[in-house]
């Protein structure tokens, strides 16, 4: 066989017998694929060079690759930066592969797809960085979630808002509104930064939340690591000074610069604690959708659950702002939280009209 018809053979392929056709060639290519071990620059080059060899060669790589249609992977596998070419794929691989020389169970062809389309997206379909770029909007009491052009996962909670600005140098996010979750995908090479009020948290392969208050901005770590910054002073040119780094647990505060201190240093304005994993665990029930509470004060419940909608929730009777309560809500439900509170806390619900309600001690039934 020529050089011109056998596919680069890196150091770890498997080599291409004599006889090898396209056919053999395209399928053994799929077998390094579905090892353990992603390729290596070499080795996506060799395919990229024996991809364009000729036109048969991949659409004999297509054609065996079939089963993806089956499995229905690429549904689940896309992000935004591959949308299109997803839908492109998805139209052309329609049958189930048959690879000789291997025993392919039902499972073992289902959990091998994973990594075949994982694999090959990543070789044939260049990351596009810019693809996620722009303004993400949750509405008042919606919690949205959204997939990035790098794999990263952003949780956006109620009435928030994020600026997404992917650069080949790196990922940049501003939280202008509200709180967001990151799952970040882990590239040493591209960092990822999230800018809120004049602080930011840089991750280091990690899980971690920004609530953007008034005049403060809260970050809390749920995986791995972040370093936290801020501004020396109140400037967009402004230098940033790194005050801490963050793991797992680790909750940050930091003041906003105000007309009250202008010049304190970012040093003196952050404060770290250390929340218990149980509390953690509780300040995340807003990705699914639920809000818990631990014999939190009515006042801060209150407070809370105002974020998610536009009923004005009054506690008329001071006396009730720190009585401990609990429970599980599901965002928006508020008439399941209001049942709660009448009977297991002794709190009258009075609902004036469609949008304003007052909380009162229910008045107890004198004894006979």
């Amino acid at each position: 066989m020529t050089s011109e018809s056998m596919a680069p053979t890196p150091d770890n392929v498997l080599p291409f017998s004599d006889h090898s056709s396209i056919q053999t060639q395209a399928r053994q290519w799929l077998i390094r694929l579905d090892s353990d071990n992603p390729l290596r620059p070499p080795e996506e080059q060799a395919l990229r060079q024996w991809l364009g060899q000729s036109s048969a060669h991949r659409r004999e790589l297509e054609r065996i690759s079939a089963f993806w249609h089956d499995a229905n992977i690429l549904n689940e596998l896309y992000t935004p930066a591959y949308e299109q070419a997803s839908r492109r794929w998805h139209r052309r691989l329609a049958s189930l592969i048959q690879l000789p020389s291997q025993a392919w169970s039902r499972g073992g062809a289902i959990a091998a797809t994973v990594t075949l389309a994982m694999a090959l997206v990543f070789v044939l379909l260049p990351l596009n960085k810019q693809a996620s770029n722009g303004i993400y909007v949750s509405a008042l009491g919606e919690v949205t979630k959204h997939r990035l052009a790098d794999g990263s996962i952003v949780r956006l909670n109620t009435d928030s808002q994020i600026q997404v600005d992917y650069s080949d140098g790196i990922r940049n996010i501003r939280l202008l509104r509200g709180e967001a979750h990151f799952k970040v995908a882990s590239n040493k090479d591209w960092p990822f930064q999230v800018y809120a009020g004049s602080g930011m948290a840089k991750a280091l392969g990690t899980a971690f939340s920004v609530r953007l208050h008034r005049d403060t901005v809260q970050v809390t770590v749920d995986e791995g690591r972040v370093a936290l910054s801020a501004a020396t002073e109140p400037s967009p040119l402004a230098e940033m000074q790194q005050l801490a780094s963050l793991k797992r647990g680790d909750s940050a505060t930091l003041a906003d610069h105000s007309s009250q201190h202008p010049n304190q240093p970012p040093s003196q304005r952050h404060q770290v604690t250390q929340i218990p994993m149980a509390e953690l665990q509780r300040k995340l029930a807003w990705h699914s959708g639920y809000l818990v509470f631990v014999g939190d004060p009515l006042i801060d419940v209150i407070a809370e659950v105002s974020r998610y909608t536009t009923v004005n929730i009054n506690i008329a009777d001071p006396a009730l702002q720190q009585l401990r309560v609990g429970g599980r809500f599901k965002v928006g439900e508020l008439e399941a939280m209001f049942d709660v509170l009448q009977t297991s806390f002794g709190i009258q619900v009075s609902q004036l009209d469609s949008q304003h309600v007052q909380l009162h001690r229910a008045h107890r039934a004198p004894q006979q």
